[in-house]
């Protein structure tokens, strides 16, 4: 199969080694000159979990793009989507689709700009980082969940599933959306671990903030519950043992054991911290977990936990704020302020 892979980063790179060594065709887009240089010169270097020289049809700029596109993969950070896909939409043919490999909403940004019925969407938990110009760190193994918007087993999605299943195991889904919201469950615990200047097993370890990781939890589920998604287990992690109301300690326990057993050495934080501590740039929080808080709200379920940990990471990426588990504390202090209501 032709891929065109918007953004040759953790996600987009690691896919892509894995698609080109199993012999399908890829282009990679970005906006790194430096990065797309080192590509262009020897190749993409997949390190830690898997060691691959991924050497790529092109590595190009976006303005150098022409057609046929294949499969557009967008895997560019949420914030990015809108910027990414643009220029590229007018590109793809009829008979041609993209492919959303991010979290949280940003497929609805793909859809906008391609059509619903030429976006796919994929739910993965693996993982990595980018390391330096033409070099990207595999750090957690995991696997694909893609699916039709509409829920359709359909032709293409079975082909694009086999494909994808050469880089990490692959089901085609008749409810991607409910995995997405899943992780988006999932995710709750990650941008709250990034509060912290600590590991993710770690933290999780530490039964004194089981609960307030519990309730992010929550209220994402009131959320996915309000908009009408049904929520499956995700690679061990179950979000329904999190809702409201009396919890098995015992399942919540497995689903946060199954969280902190995803990283390991290679990969001990999530890319929020990244971004916070090494990378020192805008997280996805704002078009992940701002986006998700407003349609709770449209739908008349509040999250004041995860507006918490939105506005705490806020102020963290404008140097207002370090790292520390008196965040999570505060986080709880709000909760229970917005609970008693105006005194």
């Amino acid at each position: 199969m032709r891929f065109t892979i918007v953004g040759a980063g953790a996600i987009g790179g690691i896919t892509g080694a894995h698609l080109i060594r199993a012999g399908h065709e890829v282009t990679f887009v970005d906006t790194a000159n430096d990065h797309l240089l080192a590509i262009r010169d020897r190749g993409l270097q997949l390190e830690g979990l898997a060691d691959i020289r991924a050497v790529p049809k092109a590595a190009l700029l976006p303005s150098e793009v022409r057609p046929p596109l294949g499969t557009l993969i967008c895997a560019v950070k949420t914030l990015h989507t809108i910027s990414a896909i643009e220029p590229l939409a007018p590109l793809l043919a009829k008979n041609e689709y993209a492919l959303s490999m991010q979290n949280g909403l940003a497929y609805e940004d793909v859809a906008g700009l391609v059509g619903r019925e030429r976006t796919l969407v994929a739910c993965f938990n693996f993982g990595g980082h980018y390391e330096s110009p033409g070099r990207v760190v595999f750090g957690t193994r995991g696997g694909f969940h893609v699916g039709e918007l509409d829920g359709q087993i359909s032709e293409r999605l079975r082909a694009l599933a086999a494909a994808l299943g050469t880089v990490q195991e692959c089901e085609a889904s008749s409810n991607v959306l409910g995995c997405l919201w899943s992780k988006m469950a999932m995710a709750s615990v990650f941008f709250a671990t990034a509060l912290v200047d600590a590991d993710v097993a770690e933290i999780l370890g530490r039964e004194r903030f089981v609960p307030v990781l519990s309730d992010l939890v929550a209220e994402t589920v009131a959320a996915a519950d309000a908009v009408g998604v049904r929520l499956p287990e995700l690679h061990g992690f179950d979000p329904n043992a999190f809702r409201p109301g009396p919890r098995s300690e015992e399942a919540v326990r497995r689903s946060l054991d199954a969280i902190a057993g995803s990283f390991n050495p290679l990969q001990q934080r999530t890319g929020i911290w990244i971004d916070l501590a090494v990378r020192k740039r805008k997280t996805e929080a704002e078009p992940q977990l701002g986006r998700l808080v407003m349609l709770a709200a449209k739908h008349g379920v509040a999250m004041p936990r995860n507006r918490a940990v939105l506005e705490l990471i806020l102020e963290m990426e404008k140097g207002r704020r370090g790292f520390s588990y008196g965040n999570l504390e505060e986080v709880e202090r709000h909760a229970l302020e917005v609970s008693a209501g105006p005194g």
